[in-house]
């Protein structure tokens, strides 16, 4: 049995998705199961017993699936060939890419799924086409990749604290400047240190961030790869973020979590986790100090 699975999307798409994928491994343990997804999703994943192979999802030749009646890659289309089952999480309306995938050559059976406008937990839409097969929901901690396993927990000082103040959307950040103020009430009362997260999406972080706060016990990490990202928040005491890829992976990575929800509803794009917390207010951000007592009540 040899399992494709396309999706397309940011770092929390891809992570919400991975419920379905687990269940298709525990329904098909020996299975062989690719993904074309985000190059650097791979790095997650990809390991024994978890996903064997990933494709990156802006690799060339795969555009010409997305126009009708165009002429094909030949690599890709011998790369669908491959398989028993196909599972498509692109936005495909039209059908163009599913008649482009049969003109290829595709074999096995193709399942089509919409992953816009859940009207549920988004990982319980997007498992929707495991379950038509007969499947279940799965673990989704079962695809961790050889670069993720094994993480050990250093001796520290002081509880480590990881922020992720911002996201892919400028609309779901809480201002920097709110973040300080909170983080300064809840530092009266709690020793800690704290690593301020920032990515390409987070630009210019270090420069608006107060030089007490990186500094010392508190610093700014920039620019690190997926597998380094998780391993930070893996090894945390407490995350802080708001509804970003980089909260949805501190939540499959098993940190203690406190989301900050702002426009967008954690009903159904919270992070999975047993260890998530949510704050949200119905489309507004908290009130000076509401924040900081919440954070202080969930530790």
């Amino acid at each position: 049995m040899k399992i494709l699975v396309l999706r397309g999307g940011a770092l929390g798409d891809f992570l919400l998705t991975l419920p379905a994928v687990a269940g298709l491994r525990e329904k098909w343990p020996e299975a062989e199961i690719e993904m074309v997804v985000g190059k650097k999703f791979g790095e997650l994943v990809v390991g024994e017993g978890a996903i064997q192979a990933v494709r990156p999802i802006d690799q060339p030749g795969l555009a010409s699936f997305y126009a009708r009646a165009g002429k094909l890659d030949a690599e890709w289309s011998d790369y669908f060939t491959e398989f028993d089952l196909t599972i498509s999480y692109l936005f495909d309306p039209d059908e163009i890419f599913f008649t482009n995938w049969k003109r290829a050559g595709g074999t096995g059976e193709y399942i089509s799924h919409d992953p816009r406008n859940p009207k549920e937990a988004a990982w319980k839409h997007l498992a929707q086409p495991v379950q038509r097969l007969g499947g279940s929901v799965g673990d989704s901690r079962r695809l961790f990749g050889e670069k993720i396993k094994g993480v050990k927990k250093t001796q520290k000082r002081k509880p480590s604290w990881v922020i992720h103040a911002g996201s892919g959307g400028s609309k779901k950040n809480w201002p920097i400047q709110s973040w300080v103020q909170e983080m300064e009430v809840l530092g009266q009362k709690h020793d800690f240190a704290v690593t301020w997260l920032a990515g390409e999406a987070e630009l210019g972080l270090e420069g608006e961030l107060p030089e007490i706060w990186k500094r010392g016990d508190h610093s700014c990490a920039q620019n690190l790869t997926l597998p380094e990202v998780f391993h930070q928040l893996q090894s945390s005491d407490l995350y802080l973020g708001h509804d970003s890829g980089i909260s949805h992976l501190a939540g499959w990575s098993g940190a203690k979590c406190g989301i900050l929800f702002g426009v967008t509803d954690p009903a159904v794009w919270s992070p999975l986790g047993e260890r998530v917390k949510c704050w949200s207010r119905g489309g507004r951000w908290p009130e000076p100090g509401e924040w900081a007592e919440w954070v202080d009540r969930m530790i």
